[in-house]
């Protein structure tokens, strides 16, 4: 059987240069400056995020059920919920959710061409106020990092009550280590890649003030602990670079 070619993923290209001036945002915010480049950004400074974005369609073609909910939390310009729906031929559901409008409106310019087959609703809101429908698969990739610690498992555990019997979260996030030395490294080995991509040190030296405790990580351990707290039980990780890291839990099939 052959398989379908996959789509490309839509990036919007306009370069990054926020923190190559003085009057860059501080503390950091994801603000109408920030969704002009953010798709740049991201590119630019997550490793694997492409892959990320492809690994997410598969595990979601897998796992999607009809009748239910394709939930992205933290959605930013719309590219893994563009991808994502460009990927799956089932008729879906999709609710992308964002605190920014900036980037909700972002999204809209790019889900424009979303095929006909799919339904969508894109919100600006606060996704500790938004009612979770009945969902197959959630994504919350690079969020969770930016909420209060004090509410992550909540959330953590709101998705795992909207997600059907075989459900699945996947997460991707910056991460920490509990291993002081191997911060260090892991820190140092970042700041190369972001070197490597054409920021300038000064650019990584102000965005890294700029994110000073709006970023706050987790280690994978903590991760993997509040999944466990939330309920759920298969816990897996699907990629790691470093000191970024995405996982997939799924809610307990039955029997």
């Amino acid at each position: 059987m052959e398989t379908a070619p996959r789509p490309e993923i839509k990036l919007v290209s306009h370069d990054d240069h926020i923190f190559a001036g003085s009057n860059y945002p501080k503390p950091f915010s994801f603000n109408k400056e920030v969704a002009h480049v953010f798709d740049d950004m991201v590119r630019r400074s997550i490793p694997l995020y492409l892959d990320v974005v492809r690994a997410t369609a598969d595990w979601v073609q897998h796992f999607y059920r009809p009748q239910t909910a394709i939930i992205d939390i933290g959605c930013s310009t719309g590219t893994t919920t563009h991808h994502v729906a460009h990927t799956l031929q089932k008729p879906a559901q999709f609710l992308a959710v964002d605190l920014s409008a900036s980037m909700i409106e972002k999204a809209r310019e790019k889900l424009a061409d979303l095929p006909a087959r799919h339904q969508l609703t894109l919100l600006a809101q606060d996704i500790r106020e938004t009612p979770l429908p009945r969902a197959s698969v959630v994504i919350i990739n690079y969020t969770l990092q930016f909420l209060p610690v004090a509410d992550r498992l909540a959330l953590l555990s709101r998705i795992y009550e909207a997600l059907v019997p075989g459900g699945i979260v996947i997460i991707s996030e910056k991460v920490r280590s509990a291993t002081p030395q191997f911060q260090e490294l892991t820190t140092m080995i970042y700041e190369r890649f972001k070197e490597e991509q054409g920021y300038s040190r000064n650019e990584i030296e102000r965005k890294k003030e700029a994110l000073d405790q709006v970023l706050i990580p987790f280690t994978e351990q903590e991760h993997r602990q509040n999944l466990t707290l939330a309920g759920f039980q298969a816990i897996d990780s699907l990629m790691k670079w470093n000191n970024f890291l995405t996982l997939i839990a799924q809610k307990e099939p039955r029997p």
